[in-house]
């Protein structure tokens, strides 16, 4: 809908506002655009534009305001004049939401004042041998480490030489040569990663780099200006049961939710049984009938 075209529905005076030197404005309530009935006065986009823009940047911020203003309202007379009264009839529906906003907001209270959001290892690690079954891997997770470096760079053979060690003082002197030489190295914070991470630093895709792991826990690679040079001291494949740790953040998560769905029971089961008790809540069930159509 072309907003300037509804000359006979809005009514625009696109002024600038008072807080910019080139707003001129004058004080009180100055109507900036009107819609039917609908006004939007000077202070309702007196802090639209930052001091300082230039001129045309604030016209232009603030005919698009006041474009999205009218629309709302030129949309809203074409829905009441064109939807039937049935469709118009929305007290219904707006009572609903409101009173399920209401519950949302005290059962969010609720959980807020009594969850428990600490997840101690042991916790977690029951979780994980009790579940483990149901939790196989459908993508590989690996520990990585990734060097990306000039393929005519002095030190790119001493690094090949390296970037498989698992001594730590190889690791040490792959680290600083890297750190000198390299356009980038990783290892990833030493955390098991999902390969599809690892594969956006080479110039491989995931399919591509599982297939070469299935053979072997490294991968050497080039493209026209860089050697890509990759570790993996420990890869879990497809359908194998993921280390604890990189389960961990998860597990927490799912333990957390537990909680609350128990909190959220508990308050439930806890207002129906003391509206029962304080006669709130009145039943007439009769459950010794033995006529199905009386209840």
């Amino acid at each position: 809908m072309n907003i300037m075209k509804n000359i006979s529905y809005i009514t625009l005076l696109l002024l600038l506002l008072s807080s910019c030197k080139y707003l001129g404005l004058p004080s009180g309530d100055k109507v900036v655009a009107k819609v039917g009935n609908h006004y939007l006065y000077e202070e309702d986009v007196r802090e639209l534009i930052p001091p300082g823009t230039p001129r045309q940047d604030s016209i232009r911020m603030l005919k698009q305001y006041v474009n999205s203003w009218a629309l709302k309202y030129l949309l809203l007379s074409r829905a009441e004049s064109e939807l039937p009264k049935e469709e118009r009839d929305v007290e219904e529906e707006l009572e609903e939401y409101k009173n399920s906003l209401i519950a949302y907001r005290y059962e969010k209270l609720y959980i807020n004042l009594r969850l428990d959001t600490l997840v101690t290892r042991e916790q977690a690690r029951e979780y994980y041998q009790k579940d483990s079954s149901r939790n196989s891997l459908d993508n590989y997770v690996v520990k990585a480490r990734v060097v990306k470096i000039s393929t005519g760079s002095p030190n790119l053979e001493r690094i090949r030489s390296l970037y498989r060690s698992q001594a730590l003082e190889d690791i040490d002197e792959l680290e600083r040569l890297c750190y000198n030489s390299a356009d980038k190295y990783s290892d990833y914070d030493n955390k098991y990663t999902d390969l599809n991470i690892v594969a956006r630093d080479l110039p491989l895709d995931s399919f591509e780099c599982e297939t070469l792991l299935d053979r072997r826990n490294y991968i050497e690679t080039k493209d026209n200006v860089y050697t890509y040079l990759a570790f993996f001291p420990e890869i879990f494949r497809d359908g194998d049961l993921p280390p604890f740790e990189y389960y961990y953040p998860r597990i927490k998560e799912i333990i957390i939710s537990r909680r609350k769905r128990e909190l959220i029971k508990e308050m439930e089961h806890d207002l129906i049984t003391k509206g029962i008790e304080n006669n709130k809540v009145k039943t007439y069930i009769n459950e010794h009938s033995q006529d199905e159509n009386q209840i």
